[in-house]
């Protein structure tokens, strides 16, 4: 163990001596001068800390360039690129994480990313905006990134966040903000827009910054981003997302071929076993699923 540990220790002191503490192999770059050499004698663990797996932190779970399993930060560009060529000059479209569904009081059921979202960004937090602008200059899209900002304290009970600094280093975001502010920044980037795809739908249940902007407080009065969309176009995303989902890469064949591999090994594996209860059954598929390499169920 201890082994592992002093392993570990020269690994990420190596990495920050040659990269900095936020080092990434996801970041694209934007200049080619050399740049100055920096030294650091140690990294904190808590500059490793990231809302999700990546590979600086699990390379036994990501190969190098790899944002989620199987796929490229690289990859996930040339979606938000692809969506930006199907926009307007000067149009952008919105997209918003999931919340966290809550059982009862502080207990809530496991995450699930939107997954118009995920496709996008590769982003896997709660409480998050996307905004992807057709850009008039020399890059062919804009991609802005809100997210919660890093809190040391609620990280202690909710598990670590990636971060505003994450968003610019990691996924790549031109431009970031903690989504507390979310309603001014939102609001600035769509005075300057022509045209705004979105499915955001409002929520019933309002329990963050994100939600209370899509969300009325008296029946009678819009919602805080019906009067922030009230000046320009907005249109539906929904048929540029299908277009876009329709074709596959190759590394998303490959990922649906290890999936559907998982899935009938498990279900072989428990056609040859006798099950008492459906709840036995569910556990091992579960368990199942999961030990092939799969997250979840689909």
């Amino acid at each position: 163990m201890r082994n592992g540990l002093r392993a570990l220790g020269r690994q990420l002191r190596s990495t920050a001596r040659k990269q900095g503490p936020w080092a990434s192999v996801h970041r694209f770059p934007r200049t080619t001068e050399a740049l100055p050499h920096r030294s650091y004698a140690s990294v904190s663990a808590a500059d490793v800390q990231f809302g999700q797996p990546l590979h600086e932190t699990h390379p036994h779970l990501l190969k190098p360039g790899e944002l989620t399993p199987g796929i490229t930060a690289l990859e996930y560009a040339r979606r938000r690129s692809n969506l930006a060529s199907k926009l307007p000059k000067n149009g952008i479209a919105i997209l918003a994480a999931s919340e966290l569904k809550y059982r009862s009081g502080p207990v809530f059921y496991n995450f699930h990313q939107d997954s118009d979202f995920f496709y996008l960004t590769g982003f896997n937090e709660p409480e998050a905006v996307a905004i992807i602008g057709k850009s008039t200059g020399e890059e062919d899209h804009v991609f802005h990134l809100f997210v919660r900002a890093k809190d040391p304290k609620v990280e202690q009970w909710e598990g670590s966040r990636s971060g505003t600094q994450a968003a610019l280093d990691v996924f790549n975001a031109d431009e970031t903000g903690d989504i507390k502010d979310i309603e001014k920044s939102l609001s600035r980037i769509i005075r300057q827009a022509s045209e705004v795809h979105t499915d955001v739908s409002p929520s019933t249940t309002p329990t963050s910054a994100l939600s209370r902007l899509f969300t009325s407080r008296s029946p009678s009065k819009s919602n805080a981003l019906s009067k922030i969309l009230d000046p320009v176009t907005v249109k539906p995303l929904r048929s540029f997302l299908n277009d876009l989902r329709n074709m596959k890469s190759d590394a998303e064949i490959a990922n649906m071929r290890k999936a559907g591999q998982a899935s009938g090994r498990a279900f072989t594996e428990a056609m040859g076993q006798a099950w008492i209860t459906e709840k036995d059954l569910n556990a091992f598929l579960e368990y199942t699923f999961k030990r092939n390499g799969c997250d979840a169920s689909a």
